[in-house]
């Protein structure tokens, strides 16, 4: 459960605070929790002590040619993981998670360490090789999105969300992603996945790869299909609606999901095909489960404006958002 508060005029400040006042402490001794963003007018009343913030970003990048999740940015030359820190922190979170290759292990460390303030900690998890599946194969990426939450599993003990490196969410999706993360039990299997428009995710400089999400009447979800070859000019209009909406890795998770993990790695290795190529990936995963009924999706709605970075052409479109 959680509720909204704006406090909107002067004339209102006195008798908000002194409720609000009198709703905390009742609240408190009741032992649930109350976080108070940095913007000051926004309450939640949370069952959970704490929610988390990982950032996969351990890709390659091959179609952008460099490592683009350390890629600064706008006038305060921060990555686009930061930008989306920012939210976060005032969202309420504080534990920091990056799963990343352990080659970028002192780069990440030294921004971290600079970028986060005194009462937020953070963490790095490298993105596990799996030698032991290729000892006949020089594999060169790592093992997908699924497989870099999964990776997560040995330090998670509350409910988190998932991001991209790479993708810039914006505040609402991130404020109301968190909503959904202190509103959840440890224990459930309610899932959530901020969606957003397809027309508003397509690149002008190339084709990229979207989860295409079908969506009950109640906003839970029912199917999602990994698209690849989409583009602005042209994509299989038969079937995909520019307005359908898509996936850009922005889930929120509960500890339950690494059970399903685990069960989904299994199934993946049994049924790998191509070792240099194949990725345990979270629409695939999310898929499967769903239709197999081991976990529901609330799809979240959002004002925000997406924006990311799949090739070098794409960086003029996120600077200017920023510097707007």
């Amino acid at each position: 459960m959680y509720i909204s508060s704006t406090i909107k005029n002067s004339k209102g400040i006195r008798n908000s605070v002194t409720q609000l006042a009198k709703f905390i402490k009742e609240t408190m001794e009741t032992k649930k929790k109350i976080v108070a963003t940095q913007n000051l007018n926004f309450f939640i009343i949370s069952m959970v002590e704490e929610i988390a913030f990982v950032v996969m970003a351990a890709g390659i990048g091959s179609r952008y040619n460099g490592t683009k999740q350390l890629e600064i940015f706008g006038k305060t030359e921060l990555t686009i993981a930061e930008y989306n820190m920012q939210h976060a922190i005032g969202a309420g979170f504080r534990q920091f998670y990056f799963v990343i290759d352990d080659k970028l292990a002192e780069i990440f460390h030294g921004r971290l360490k600079n970028f986060l303030p005194s009462n937020c900690k953070f963490e790095l998890i490298y993105q596990k090789k799996e030698k032991s599946l290729t000892k006949f194969c020089n594999r060169q990426k790592p093992w997908g999105t699924a497989h870099a939450i999964m990776c997560c599993g040995r330090v998670m003990g509350c409910n988190f969300c998932v991001t991209n490196a790479d993708d810039l969410y914006g505040h609402d999706a991130i404020f109301r992603m968190a909503e959904f993360l202190w509103s959840v039990e440890k224990k459930s299997q309610t899932f959530a996945n901020v969606a957003y428009a397809l027309s508003e995710t397509l690149s002008a400089n190339g084709t990229v790869s979207r989860g295409v999400l079908s969506v009950d009447r109640d906003s839970y979800l029912t199917s999602i299909d990994e698209v690849h070859g989409l583009a602005m000019d042209a994509h299989d209009g038969a079937t995909i609606s520019k307005d359908s909406l898509v996936s850009m890795n922005l889930w929120g998770f509960t500890p339950e999901v690494f059970k399903l993990l685990e069960g989904g790695w299994h199934r993946f290795k049994q049924n790998i095909s191509d070792i240099a190529s194949d990725e345990f990936g979270i629409s695939n995963f999310i898929n499967s489960a769903v239709k197999e009924g081991q976990c529901r999706v609330k799809i979240l709605n959002t004002s925000s404006r997406w924006r990311g970075i799949t090739y070098q052409t794409d960086r003029a479109l996120v600077e200017k958002i920023l510097n707007e």
